[in-house]
């Protein structure tokens, strides 16, 4: 018998991603205010109408309906997480620093640090509210425009999924034991992952903005920015196909930023199936060789040079940059 709560997962996540679309090639991107997030949280949790015009006038007493309220809004809006805390490059967007003010940075971390939230073992609601209230008191005025929400993993899959499935893989791969998947597929699927993910566009190339957001694993974003624009400038002067040129971009532009992009150590409910993706190269699949030679392209084209041993029926997966 199926778990329910995977069943809810797989539940959620196709919700999820039903109302992520919004146009053309970028549908599955979500942006999202924290006044916007505040209301769905309100009624999520089932708070009084009547404090949410409270939380519009940027007002968050220290009570722990205020507290769960401002964890749920971390969540929606992808700054926090209960294990790791808060997403630095995340919560940052919500906030802009004072432009004569040199220190924001810092006092915002002797605040982050002074209250040891850093230590899971606390409440992880009053964690929230403390990290949030840091960036609140020390780092600058809340941005009130929409921003971009970070992917979660199980969206990141099921993005995918709907690329190899519309890229249309050759039919006999889930026949053969061993699957090396083209360097010219790989190309093509990270292509159309960051295409409908709005992280990279043609006409535009990598979208610096939403790439920092989503790695969040770049200390000094002015050197990510600046690396990377250099790095793909180059490749661009080579006068490459788009599918190389995204296969390259990926794997010669970033030391390791991207890898956390998929960095998908997420058991999900696929078909009935259970699916785990992890960044050590291990693949364990109960759909047999099909998904497996799916999560083994992308996650080898990311990382390079990695031969993906999948369990069930289908046997090695394997793909090399």
């Amino acid at each position: 018998m199926v778990d329910m709560g995977l069943t809810l997962i797989a539940i959620a996540g196709v919700l999820a991603t039903g109302t992520l679309a919004s146009s053309r090639c970028n549908e599955n991107v979500l942006k999202k205010s924290i006044a916007q997030a505040q209301e769905e949280c309100v009624q999520y949790l089932n708070i009084p109408r009547a404090r949410l015009a409270v939380y519009n006038e940027f007002i968050y007493p220290k009570d722990t309906e205020t507290q769960r309220m401002v964890r749920c809004v971390g969540i929606n809006l992808g700054w926090w997480n209960d294990t790791n805390g808060v997403q630095e490059a995340v919560i940052r967007s919500y906030f802009h620093p004072d432009p004569e003010d040199c220190l924001y940075d810092r006092r915002t971390y002797h605040c982050l640090k002074s209250q040891r939230l850093d230590c899971p073992t606390l409440d992880p609601s009053a964690r929230a509210y403390e990290s949030f209230r840091c960036y609140y008191e020390q780092y600058g005025n809340i941005v009130t425009t929409p921003q971009f929400v970070p992917f979660t993993s199980l969206q990141l899959v099921d993005v995918m999924m709907q690329c190899d499935t519309m890229l249309q893989q050759p039919d006999d791969a889930p026949c053969t034991r061993i699957f090396k998947p083209s360097e010219r597929y790989i190309g093509c699927l990270l292509r159309c992952f960051l295409l409908r993910t709005g992280l990279y566009s043609e006409h535009h190339g990598p979208n610096l903005d939403r790439l920092y957001v989503q790695c969040n694993n770049y200390a000094n974003e002015t050197l990510f920015r600046e690396r990377t624009t250099s790095c793909y400038r180059h490749l661009k002067s080579e006068c490459l196909d788009e599918c190389t040129l995204v296969r390259r971009f990926v794997g010669e532009c970033f030391d390791d930023g991207l890898l956390q992009l998929i960095r998908l150590h997420i058991n999900t409910n696929l078909n009935g199936a259970s699916v785990t993706i992890g960044v050590t190269g291990n693949v364990d699949v109960g759909l047999g060789a099909a998904t497996g030679a799916l999560a083994g392209s992308l996650v080898s084209g990311l990382i390079g040079g990695l031969t993906m041993p999948v369990a069930g029926v289908g046997g090695m997966v394997g793909g090399v940059l």
